[in-house]
């Protein structure tokens, strides 16, 4: 038993590890193509989705097209800006109309399919005041 618990503690302290350094090279990285298994880390940048998301935090964003209303959606507003809002509504030609939680009006353009580039599917909202140290 005692060596059945030593190669679990170790796996776990091997995948923690695993994990910090994916979420620390997506992070600093942030480019397009940095996805694995279909999966990527943001840094969340603004407050405009709190308490959803806190400002500092680590969104995991999957890489998907399948958006629904609800959905916290991560979308291209141009080359170098990506900007995560909830869709509050999708119509007919699949447009979608998004918001921030924290904000009073829905945004202004809608979002296209072309502009999607996934969901929030994770919210590490307990590494904001760790990451706000070091920012």
């Amino acid at each position: 038993m005692k060596k059945g618990s030593k190669i679990l503690g170790r796996l776990m302290s091997y995948s923690i590890i695993a994990f910090s350094v994916y979420i620390l090279l997506g992070v600093m990285i942030q480019k397009e193509e940095f996805y694995i298994f279909g999966y990527r880390p943001v840094l969340v940048l603004s407050g405009s989705m709190e308490p959803y998301m806190e400002t500092n935090s680590i969104a995991i964003v999957q890489k998907t097209k399948d958006i629904n209303e609800g959905d916290v959606v991560m979308f291209r507003i141009d080359e170098d800006t990506r900007v995560c809002h909830r869709a509050v509504d999708i119509d007919a030609e699949g447009n979608i109309t998004t918001k921030g939680d924290n904000n009073e009006k829905a945004d202004y353009d809608k979002v296209s399919e072309d502009m999607v580039e996934g969901k929030v599917v994770v919210r590490l909202n307990f590494l904001s005041g760790l990451i706000s140290k070091f920012r």
